[in-house]
Protein backbone atom coordinates (compact mmCIF):
# COMPACT_ATOMS: atom_id res chain seq x y z
CA UNK A 1 0.00 0.00 0.00
CA UNK A 2 1.45 3.10 -0.77
CA UNK A 3 2.35 5.59 1.96
CA UNK A 4 0.51 9.28 0.94
CA UNK A 5 2.91 11.99 0.48
CA UNK A 6 1.76 13.91 3.45
CA UNK A 7 2.48 11.12 5.77
CA UNK A 8 5.74 10.28 4.67
CA UNK A 9 7.11 14.16 5.45
CA UNK A 10 5.00 14.10 8.16
CA UNK A 11 6.77 10.80 9.53
CA UNK A 12 10.39 12.21 8.05
CA UNK A 13 10.17 15.07 9.92
CA UNK A 14 9.34 13.64 13.21
CA UNK A 15 12.01 11.29 12.69
CA UNK A 16 14.12 14.22 12.31
CA UNK A 17 12.49 16.09 15.53
CA UNK A 18 13.09 13.17 17.68
CA UNK A 19 16.81 12.83 17.02
CA UNK A 20 17.36 16.75 17.35
CA UNK A 21 15.41 16.03 20.63
CA UNK A 22 17.89 13.02 21.55
CA UNK A 23 20.80 14.47 20.55
CA UNK A 24 20.20 18.01 22.58
CA UNK A 25 19.32 15.98 25.41
CA UNK A 26 22.64 13.90 24.96
CA UNK A 27 24.75 17.06 25.55
CA UNK A 28 23.12 18.47 28.04
CA UNK A 29 23.36 15.36 30.14
CA UNK A 30 27.07 14.91 28.97
CA UNK A 31 27.71 18.75 30.26
CA UNK A 32 26.14 18.35 33.23
CA UNK A 33 28.37 14.99 34.25
CA UNK A 34 31.12 16.75 33.32
CA UNK A 35 30.47 20.06 35.47
CA UNK A 36 29.10 17.96 38.50
CA UNK A 37 32.51 16.49 37.88
CA UNK A 38 34.32 19.89 38.14
CA UNK A 39 32.26 20.33 41.49
CA UNK A 40 33.59 17.36 42.84
CA UNK A 41 37.27 18.19 41.81
CA UNK A 42 37.33 22.19 42.82
CA UNK A 43 35.40 20.69 46.72
CA UNK A 44 31.86 22.56 45.38
CA UNK A 45 28.40 21.82 45.75
CA UNK A 46 26.75 20.72 42.62
CA UNK A 47 22.81 21.14 42.05
CA UNK A 48 21.40 20.40 37.99
CA UNK A 49 18.46 22.90 38.44
CA UNK A 50 18.09 26.54 40.71
CA UNK A 51 17.01 25.18 43.74
CA UNK A 52 18.70 28.95 45.54
CA UNK A 53 16.23 30.61 43.37
CA UNK A 54 19.04 32.61 41.51
CA UNK A 55 17.26 33.22 38.75
CA UNK A 56 14.58 35.46 40.79
CA UNK A 57 17.49 37.33 42.84
CA UNK A 58 19.19 38.24 40.05
CA UNK A 59 16.61 39.41 37.99
CA UNK A 60 17.53 43.06 38.38
CA UNK A 61 20.91 42.74 36.31
CA UNK A 62 21.39 43.35 32.62
CA UNK A 63 22.15 40.19 32.00
CA UNK A 64 18.73 38.59 32.74
CA UNK A 65 16.93 41.32 30.72
CA UNK A 66 18.48 40.26 27.18
CA UNK A 67 16.22 37.77 26.46
CA UNK A 68 13.48 38.76 23.87
CA UNK A 69 11.30 36.52 24.52
CA UNK A 70 7.24 34.92 24.02
CA UNK A 71 4.83 35.54 26.68
CA UNK A 72 4.99 32.42 29.37
CA UNK A 73 9.08 31.95 28.57
CA UNK A 74 12.04 32.37 30.94
CA UNK A 75 15.36 32.31 31.04
CA UNK A 76 16.61 28.94 32.84
CA UNK A 77 19.59 28.17 35.29
CA UNK A 78 21.17 24.93 35.27
CA UNK A 79 24.47 23.09 36.72
CA UNK A 80 25.35 25.38 39.83
CA UNK A 81 28.40 25.19 41.47
CA UNK A 82 28.22 26.58 44.65
CA UNK A 83 30.79 27.15 47.46
CA UNK A 84 32.08 29.86 50.05
CA UNK A 85 35.47 31.70 49.73
CA UNK A 86 35.75 33.45 52.98
CA UNK A 87 32.61 35.24 54.04
CA UNK A 88 31.37 35.30 50.07
CA UNK A 89 29.06 32.44 48.53
CA UNK A 90 29.96 31.79 44.93
CA UNK A 91 28.30 30.32 42.51
CA UNK A 92 29.05 29.33 38.92
CA UNK A 93 26.27 28.06 36.24
CA UNK A 94 24.84 27.84 33.51
CA UNK A 95 22.31 30.68 32.50
CA UNK A 96 19.79 29.86 28.97
CA UNK A 97 17.65 32.01 27.06
CA UNK A 98 15.55 32.60 24.12
CA UNK A 99 15.93 35.72 21.71
CA UNK A 100 13.11 35.58 19.08
CA UNK A 101 13.16 38.21 16.82
CA UNK A 102 9.86 36.68 15.38
CA UNK A 103 11.44 35.73 12.02
CA UNK A 104 13.99 33.58 13.97
CA UNK A 105 14.81 32.19 17.42
CA UNK A 106 18.41 31.79 19.25
CA UNK A 107 18.80 29.81 22.35
CA UNK A 108 22.43 31.07 23.78
CA UNK A 109 23.82 29.49 26.68
CA UNK A 110 26.51 31.04 28.82
CA UNK A 111 28.64 30.34 31.80
CA UNK A 112 27.81 32.84 34.80
CA UNK A 113 30.22 33.68 37.87
CA UNK A 114 27.71 34.82 40.61
CA UNK A 115 29.05 36.46 44.39
CA UNK A 116 27.36 37.49 46.85
CA UNK A 117 28.86 39.10 50.31
CA UNK A 118 26.09 40.77 52.67
CA UNK A 119 29.11 42.94 53.95
CA UNK A 120 30.17 44.21 50.62
CA UNK A 121 28.49 47.93 49.48
CA UNK A 122 28.88 47.70 45.70
CA UNK A 123 28.11 50.62 43.37
CA UNK A 124 25.66 50.08 40.70
CA UNK A 125 28.01 49.56 37.97
CA UNK A 126 29.08 47.47 34.98
CA UNK A 127 32.71 46.53 33.51
CA UNK A 128 33.12 45.45 29.73
CA UNK A 129 36.04 45.00 27.30
CA UNK A 130 36.50 48.54 25.59
CA UNK A 131 35.42 48.15 21.18
CA UNK A 132 36.97 50.13 18.80
CA UNK A 133 33.45 52.01 17.97
CA UNK A 134 33.36 52.56 22.12
CA UNK A 135 36.64 54.48 21.78
CA UNK A 136 35.62 56.17 18.73
CA UNK A 137 32.24 57.67 20.43
CA UNK A 138 34.00 58.20 23.90
CA UNK A 139 34.50 61.92 22.09
CA UNK A 140 30.59 62.01 22.55
CA UNK A 141 29.52 59.60 25.37
CA UNK A 142 31.73 61.05 28.44
CA UNK A 143 30.05 58.12 30.71
CA UNK A 144 33.31 55.99 30.82
CA UNK A 145 35.16 56.49 33.88
CA UNK A 146 38.63 56.19 33.20
CA UNK A 147 41.75 56.15 35.22
CA UNK A 148 44.45 59.08 34.70
CA UNK A 149 47.03 57.63 36.57
CA UNK A 150 46.71 53.91 34.46
CA UNK A 151 45.39 54.56 30.65
CA UNK A 152 46.02 50.49 30.34
CA UNK A 153 43.25 50.14 32.18
CA UNK A 154 41.84 52.64 31.10
CA UNK A 155 42.18 51.52 27.45
CA UNK A 156 41.00 48.23 27.99
CA UNK A 157 37.29 48.70 29.48
CA UNK A 158 34.71 50.72 29.23
CA UNK A 159 33.64 51.09 33.22
CA UNK A 160 29.84 52.70 33.77
CA UNK A 161 28.11 53.80 36.94
CA UNK A 162 25.75 55.73 38.73
CA UNK A 163 27.95 57.12 41.59
CA UNK A 164 31.17 57.46 39.64
CA UNK A 165 33.06 58.12 42.95
CA UNK A 166 32.00 54.84 44.83
CA UNK A 167 33.00 53.10 41.09
CA UNK A 168 36.41 54.61 41.77
CA UNK A 169 36.88 53.19 45.32
CA UNK A 170 35.88 49.75 43.93
CA UNK A 171 38.07 49.44 41.48
CA UNK A 172 40.91 50.96 43.34
CA UNK A 173 44.33 49.85 42.13
CA UNK A 174 44.94 46.21 43.03
CA UNK A 175 41.38 45.59 41.05
CA UNK A 176 42.54 47.26 37.94
CA UNK A 177 45.96 45.78 37.56
CA UNK A 178 44.38 42.34 38.21
CA UNK A 179 41.60 42.41 35.88
CA UNK A 180 44.61 43.82 33.53
CA UNK A 181 46.52 40.76 33.67
CA UNK A 182 43.52 38.31 33.15
CA UNK A 183 41.35 37.84 30.37
CA UNK A 184 38.71 40.80 29.79
CA UNK A 185 35.59 39.85 31.21
CA UNK A 186 31.94 41.07 31.79
CA UNK A 187 31.24 42.49 35.48
CA UNK A 188 28.01 43.62 37.34
CA UNK A 189 27.82 45.13 40.51
CA UNK A 190 24.86 46.09 42.84
CA UNK A 191 25.29 46.27 46.46
CA UNK A 192 25.78 42.53 47.48
CA UNK A 193 25.94 40.94 44.59
CA UNK A 194 28.73 40.72 41.75
CA UNK A 195 28.21 38.89 38.01
CA UNK A 196 31.19 38.07 35.68
CA UNK A 197 30.79 36.21 32.31
CA UNK A 198 31.83 35.79 29.28
CA UNK A 199 29.13 36.41 26.60
CA UNK A 200 27.54 34.43 24.87
CA UNK A 201 30.00 31.25 25.97
CA UNK A 202 29.41 28.01 27.57
CA UNK A 203 32.69 27.23 28.63
CA UNK A 204 34.05 23.97 28.32
CA UNK A 205 34.96 22.62 32.12
CA UNK A 206 38.56 23.37 31.84
CA UNK A 207 37.98 26.49 30.89
CA UNK A 208 34.98 26.77 33.44
CA UNK A 209 37.41 25.93 35.89
CA UNK A 210 40.12 28.53 35.27
CA UNK A 211 37.36 30.99 35.00
CA UNK A 212 36.17 30.11 38.46
CA UNK A 213 39.28 30.32 40.00
CA UNK A 214 40.36 34.44 38.06
CA UNK A 215 37.03 35.34 39.76
CA UNK A 216 37.28 33.98 42.81
CA UNK A 217 40.70 35.80 43.04
CA UNK A 218 38.77 38.84 41.89
CA UNK A 219 36.61 38.15 45.56
CA UNK A 220 39.57 38.50 47.01
CA UNK A 221 40.81 41.76 46.07
CA UNK A 222 37.34 43.05 46.62
CA UNK A 223 37.31 42.04 49.73
CA UNK A 224 40.16 43.70 50.90
CA UNK A 225 39.77 45.61 54.16
CA UNK A 226 40.70 49.21 53.03
CA UNK A 227 38.67 48.92 50.32
CA UNK A 228 35.61 47.55 52.06
CA UNK A 229 35.54 49.98 54.89
CA UNK A 230 36.04 52.49 52.28
CA UNK A 231 32.89 51.36 50.79
CA UNK A 232 31.25 51.10 53.84
CA UNK A 233 31.60 54.57 54.96
CA UNK A 234 30.14 56.03 51.73
CA UNK A 235 27.51 53.78 51.88
CA UNK A 236 26.92 55.22 54.91
CA UNK A 237 27.07 58.59 53.30
CA UNK A 238 24.29 57.46 50.66
CA UNK A 239 21.69 56.08 53.50
CA UNK A 240 21.93 59.17 55.42
CA UNK A 241 21.27 61.62 52.07
CA UNK A 242 18.73 59.02 51.59
CA UNK A 243 16.86 59.86 54.74
CA UNK A 244 17.33 63.54 54.01
CA UNK A 245 15.97 63.90 50.63
CA UNK A 246 12.50 61.90 52.54
CA UNK A 247 12.11 63.86 54.96
CA UNK A 248 12.46 67.04 52.70
CA UNK A 249 9.87 65.38 50.98
CA UNK A 250 7.51 64.61 53.89
CA UNK A 251 7.49 68.24 54.99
Amino acid sequence: MDIPITLFIALIATAVAIGVFSAVKARQLARQRALEALAQRLGLSFSADDRFGLLKQLKDFDLLHRERRWIGRRGRIRNVLRGRVSNTDVYLFDYTYVISTGKSTRRITQTVFFADNKDWYLPNFKLRPETWWQKALGMFDKSDINFPENPEFSGKFWLTGEFESLVRKTFHPEVQHFLVSRPPVFLEGNNFYLLAYKPKKALHPDDAEVFFEHCCQLVGHLQKEEGRLELLNLAEVGQVKKVVEKQSREK
